[in-house]
């Protein structure tokens, strides 16, 4: 009977594998003609930032410089109690520009600081979209362009842009990393082009004032407020799309321990909202949102294939066996594609099936920090900066 279960198992998380690695391989290939306006949907952009001054004047440079009506946006960047000098740099800016704002924020227990900051800011907002950039992200000079034609269809509640690692290079860490996050970036293109769920990922995301004050805003007792935010939406009847045109570069851990940090948060808060979510309408997308959200639950259930083993030989076994054949050199495929169209090394998809143990192993202590109630803190990731873009780079 054990036999059974456990071969039941492999064969469920194989074709799991097998699912995100096809939607993957869709989103790679996606080349979408879409649409820009110079004037249109007034935006409120909100910076929230904590000890960001390598990377905050990087992100308001290309804000300024957005190819979009200046008489349409504003910016306003909420700095929460930071010890370096991001509020200085924020102020340098305000005092150039009659469009950005800064906001203060007094030292708070709240879990999740960025949630904070986030829904104090919509309270002095006063655009029609509001926009979310983490301090770190560089976007295209003609983000705004894009997004503002994709509100034309008032059915359209949030639009998330494609994040691309911008320090690939950095380290070998970041190469790793961004295997892993242009995986799943490409998957969720994918589900984009199929028309599937597509999750809000926290930044270059904007989202409908009107929404957002029916939801009330991000919830503060959440490590993953975009996740929250975006089952909500979608629960609510309203739509979430995805512009492949509005692209940015955000920055990826570099060293082990800022990596291993920031992945106990995004699978510990994958996890929670699994734990709390609702029924969104039984249809394919809210199936296909529960396989994003349970990703922490498919990634610890891995751990099976590995006692494959012990199994004696049937012919589901060998199914089995087929199945996980199938993932691993989808999975390798996919690694080859990423790596050739981002310059990284062919043999790092290779090394990557080594990284994606520890993803397992990190998986399988967020599950279990969640369960026995450890408690929550939101960890701000540790930027570096060293990338510089021009103003006139698109």
């Amino acid at each position: 009977m054990l036999d059974e279960i456990l071969l039941a198992i492999s064969a469920l998380v194989s074709s799991w594998s097998v699912y995100n690695s096809f939607l993957a391989i869709v989103g790679v290939r996606w080349n979408e003609q879409e649409y820009k306006t110079t004037s249109g949907h007034s935006f409120s952009i909100v910076v929230p930032a904590k000890n960001e001054g390598k990377v905050l004047g990087r992100l308001l440079d290309r804000l300024e410089n957005q190819e979009y009506d200046r008489s349409k946006y504003e910016v306003l960047v909420v700095e929460d109690g930071s010890k370096d000098d991001t509020l200085n740099v924020c102020k340098s800016y305000e005092s150039k520009y009659d469009n950005v704002r800064c906001i203060h924020l007094e030292p708070s227990r709240v879990v999740n600081g960025k949630s904070r900051a986030l829904n104090q800011a919509i309270r002095l907002a006063k655009g029609e979209i509001i926009g979310i950039f983490d301090a770190d992200t560089v976007p295209r000079l003609d983000t705004l362009s894009y997004v503002s034609t994709k509100f034309m269809n008032n059915k359209v509640a949030g639009v998330q842009g494609k994040l691309v690692p911008i320090n690939i290079r950095e380290s070998v860490m970041a190469r790793f990393a961004s295997l892993e996050e242009l995986f799943y970036e490409y998957s969720i293109a994918g589900r984009a082009k199929l028309g599937f769920f597509v999750p809000l990922e926290g930044t270059c995301t904007f989202v409908r004032r009107s929404v957002l004050d029916e939801l009330g805003g991000w919830n503060e007792n959440s490590l993953t407020e975009d996740l929250d935010l975006s089952l909500k939406i979608v629960s609510s009847g309203y739509i979430i799309t995805y512009s492949p045109s509005v692209s940015v570069w955000r920055e990826v851990p570099v060293s082990l321990k800022a990596l291993v940090k920031q992945r106990l948060r995004w699978y510990r808060g994958h996890f929670e909202v699994t734990l709390k979510v609702k029924k969104l309408g039984m249809n394919w997308a809210f199936i296909d949102a529960m396989l994003i959200v349970a990703t922490p639950i498919f990634m610890a259930l891995n751990l099976v294939n590995y006692s494959l083993a012990l199994v004696y030989p049937s012919q589901f076994y060998f199914v089995v066996i087929s199945l996980i054949s199938l993932a691993s050199f989808l999975s390798l495929l996919l690694g080859i594609m990423i790596s050739r169209r981002h310059m990284i090394e062919l043999f790092y998809p290779i090394l990557s099936l080594i990284y994606m143990n520890m993803v397992v192993v990190l998986n399988v202590i967020a599950i279990f920090l969640e369960m026995l109630r450890f408690p929550r803190t939101w960890v701000k990731t540790d930027r570096t900066g060293n990338v510089t873009v021009r103003i006139n780079d698109r």
